[in-house]
C-alpha cells in the first residue's frame, strides 16, 4: 500500500482546483441561461448580489467584498481593478481548497467518493449557502431567485466533479511519470 503524501497531494489538488475553477467560470454562463429559462427571475431579482453573472459580473459577492476592502481603505477602484482582484480570489479559492482537497485525498481516500461531486455540493453550502450570507455580501439561497440558486449549486458541482477528475488524471500521469 502506497504511503499518503501530504504535500504530493496538496500540489496536484491545487492544480486540480485551478481547473476546476476555470471550468466553473465556463459553466456558470450556460448554467445561468438554462435556470432563468426554467425559473425566470423578475427584474429586481437579477439586480440581487450575485444573481446575474453575466450581466452584472461586478456585483458579485467576491467583488462586493473586494468594493467593501477597497471603501474601508479610501481606495477607489476602477471596475477593470475590481473584475481583476474577482478572478484572482476566484482561482485562489479554487487552488486553495483543491490544494486542501488533495491533501485530504491522501489520508482520508473516501473523500472522493462520487467522483467530488459531494465535495463541490460541500463547498457550495459551506460558501453562498451560509459564509457569504453570514457576511452579508449575498442573500441567504431562500431569499435568493431559484435560478441564481441553481446555477451557483450547479458551478460548484462542475467545479468539484473536474476538480476530483483533474486530481485522478494528474496523480496518474505523476505516477507514471516517477516509475
Amino acid at each position: 500500500m502506497k504511503q499518503p503524501n501530504l504535500l504530493r497531494g496538496a500540489l496536484i489538488g491545487a492544480a486540480a482546483g485551478l481547473i476546476g475553477a476555470y471550468v466553473k467560470s465556463l459553466v456558470e454562463p450556460p448554467l445561468q441561461t438554462l435556470a432563468e429559462h426554467s425559473f425566470p427571475p423578475t427584474p429586481a431579482e437579477k439586480k440581487m448580489i450575485g444573481a446575474d453573472p453575466t450581466g452584472r459580473i461586478d456585483h458579485m459577492p467576491p467583488a462586493e467584498m473586494i468594493q467593501a476592502a477597497a471603501d474601508a481603505r479610501g481606495v477607489d477602484l476602477s471596475k477593470p481593478q475590481k473584475l481583476a482582484a474577482q478572478q484572482g480570489v476566484h482561482y485562489a479559492l479554487g487552488a486553495s481548497v483543491g490544494a486542501v482537497y488533495g491533501a485530504l485525498a491522501e489520508v482520508a481516500p473516501g473523500i472522493t467518493v462520487g467522483e467530488g461531486l459531494p465535495a463541490g455540493a460541500v463547498l457550495y453550502g459551506l460558501t453562498h449557502a451560509s459564509a457569504v450570507p453570514a457576511t452579508g455580501f449575498q442573500a441567504w439561497p431562500w431569499q435568493l431567485p431559484l435560478s441564481a440558486v441553481l446555477w451557483e449549486a450547479g458551478s460548484h458541482l462542475a467545479y468539484g466533479l473536474t476538480t476530483e477528475l483533474a486530481r485522478q488524471l494528474l496523480s496518474a500521469l505523476l505516477d507514471r511519470a516517477e516509475r
